[in-house]
């Protein structure tokens, strides 16, 4: 998707202010892949708002000595963000959606546009695929926490059914408590009463109702 930068130094800008800079290793019009001297970063290519040359490399990033974990190249065919996920799932990784914070855990189930995650610290969170920012897979050596394979070990074999969509997902939390966005703003944790396709109602601590937009629901999690 952007021959002429392959193996330049680039910086990137995404969504949300956040700038990467690393290696382009490889791209399609889904994803771009970077190394940022340490990991491999995996990019969805609809939150990249401007990538260029870096000519100034403050970082002196390398080429990678490695080949990244997660195949770029699957049977010859372009990577999608779905073969991506597909790929990372049960792997340890990070992944940034929002919150100005990324996120350690593993995918333990791939919905149509939606996939589950299982965090150490949050539990189980179900994220849109629309606003996954960027994936990284950790390597051995460089684990969350400092803490060892064993202790970071998360049960992602649930044979609990999902549903296929991120909306029906959503119905299946009616009248629980959840967390949306990782309750950035003190309106996105309440009660769900009511779900339609453009709205959902929460009821909030002090008993209001508060109207959320439903493309705007980037992470959801029971309570």
């Amino acid at each position: 998707m952007i021959p002429s930068l392959k193996n330049e130094i680039v910086k990137i800008e995404i969504t949300g202010g956040k700038f990467l800079n690393g290696a382009l290793i490889d791209s399609s019009s889904e994803v771009v892949v970077i190394f940022d001297g340490k990991k491999f970063v995996y990019v969805p290519f609809e939150h990249i708002q401007t990538l260029e040359k870096d000519f100034d490399n403050e970082d002196n990033i390398q080429q990678p000595t490695e080949t990244p974990s997660i195949d770029s190249k699957i049977n010859n065919n372009d990577m999608t963000i779905a073969k991506i996920l597909s790929q990372a799932k049960g792997m340890d990784v990070e992944i940034y959606v929002t919150s100005n914070k990324s996120l350690p855990g593993r995918i333990s189930a791939i919905m149509d546009d939606y996939f589950v995650f299982q965090s150490h610290i949050y539990q189980t969170i179900f994220i849109s695929n629309n606003h996954l920012k960027w994936l990284i897979p950790y390597s051995e050596q460089q684990l969350p926490y400092g803490l060892t394979k064993e202790e970071l070990l998360i049960q992602t074999n649930n044979q609990q059914p999902y549903p296929s969509n991120f909306y029906l997902q959503i119905e299946q939390l009616k009248n629980k408590l959840v967390v949306i966005n990782f309750g950035e703003k003190y309106t996105q944790i309440g009660k769900i009463k009511n779900v339609n396709r453009k709205l959902v109602e929460l009821v909030l601590a002090d008993s209001r109702s508060v109207y959320v937009n439903t493309p705007h629901i980037k992470t959801i999690s029971s309570v």
